[in-house]
């Protein structure tokens, strides 16, 4: 009686304690495949978890936190000493994001509350960081290292589970956003412009380009060309460029007569890189465009708004004239056509897409 009664109590811990090593779902339920994706980009980490649908990929956006490179670069107030707290909030998201978060200034949440551990089943977890981190590896590796560690750390020990924690390439960065607009589209002709707080990126299908790469695109093998300006972004370039007193907000009222070249020529984007993309961009023919990042909120009306009228931007004021001016001149030196239109797509749906089907393998 006594042997099988400690045989029941061993079969029990067992139990419970491999119960603790695996994701629970929840008894009983139809789990549904899911990805968690962390965007560590240049000014903030966003949560997003990507749900398997018959239709596609459903995003569920979650909470934003500080920007993991911060830390190492010593930006926003932030040195390794808040690295911990960097770190903590998140992880937290996985947590926050099971409510619905707060209000915004119209009076609707924030993020939608979504209980994936209940819903999903994970098949995989990243944290991909952009231009900013690869800045920040340039700045000080033994601190990139560091705060890599103690974000692997943790969330292993909430996912249970192995996850990805690393800085894209300059390539990725871009193929991601293409990958995620071909969703959308009916086929592989078009190219993107994506600007971003530390780096632009240019991305389209080039046969003959040295640097494209074979990429699985909808079970086929496409040779994809994709470009990453580090350090042209536009948050680096006012930092490079500006203030100067010809981009300021309003220069127009001061100066009724400025010209839009006045302030361009304070941010010089030409090089030699510059020159062979635009050579090739210009000989593209049947090709459609898309704008992503920064570059889909422009309007043909800001330059007049901004820079000659002084108008409220909404959105860091002091570098709005800079900016308007700033992202016109790119697309112009890289020779993306007028008709680009913005699009809102993420990344990040790409970047799920890339790990479902092996795109780069």
């Amino acid at each position: 009686m006594t042997n099988r009664l400690s045989v029941s109590i061993i079969l029990i811990a067992i139990s419970l304690l491999s119960g603790s090593c695996t994701r629970q779902i929840g008894p009983d339920t139809d789990a549904v495949s899911c990805q968690i994706v962390y965007d560590a980009g240049s000014s903030r980490t966003r949560l997003y978890i990507y749900e398997r649908t018959p239709s596609g990929w459903l995003a569920h956006r979650g909470p934003e936190s500080d920007a993991l490179a911060d830390p190492v670069r010593g930006i926003r107030g932030k040195t390794m000493s808040d690295a911990g707290v960097v770190v903590e909030n998140i992880v937290a998201a996985l947590e926050n994001i099971r409510r619905d978060g707060p209000l915004d200034s119209k009076g609707e949440p924030e993020w939608l509350a979504f209980d994936w551990p209940n819903h999903c089943t994970v098949d995989a977890a990243a944290v991909y960081a952009t231009a900013g981190m690869r800045l920040a590896e340039q700045h000080d590796s033994e601190a990139s290292e560091l705060i890599w560690k103690m974000l692997n750390d943790g969330l292993n020990e909430k996912l249970l589970m192995p996850v990805s924690t690393r800085t894209l390439s300059g390539y990725e960065e871009g193929l991601f956003a293409w990958l995620a607009i071909r969703e959308d589209v009916v086929d592989e002709n078009f190219g993107l412009a994506e600007m971003g707080g530390a780096s632009v990126q240019v991305t389209f299908p080039c046969a003959d380009c040295e640097s494209s790469k074979m990429v699985r695109v909808k079970d086929q093998l496409i040779s994809i060309f994709s470009h990453s300006f580090l350090g042209l972004g536009q948050d680096e370039a006012w930092k490079k460029f500006g203030p100067v007193p010809s981009c300021e907000r309003g220069v127009g009222l001061k100066h009724p007569d400025w010209q839009v070249g006045e302030c361009a020529t304070h941010m010089p984007v030409s090089s030699e890189a510059v020159t062979g993309i635009r050579g090739r961009i210009m000989k593209i023919r049947g090709f459609d465009w898309y704008l992503t990042g920064a570059f889909r909120y422009m309007r043909d009306i800001d330059i007049d708004q901004y820079c000659r009228q002084g108008l409220d931007s909404g959105y860091q004021q002091s570098t709005s004239c800079f900016r308007a001016v700033y992202l016109d001149s790119v697309l112009d030196a890289l020779g993306v056509p007028e008709s680009a239109e913005p699009t809102d797509v993420d990344w990040t749906l790409g970047a799920v897409i890339c790990t479902a089907t092996r795109c780069l393998e």
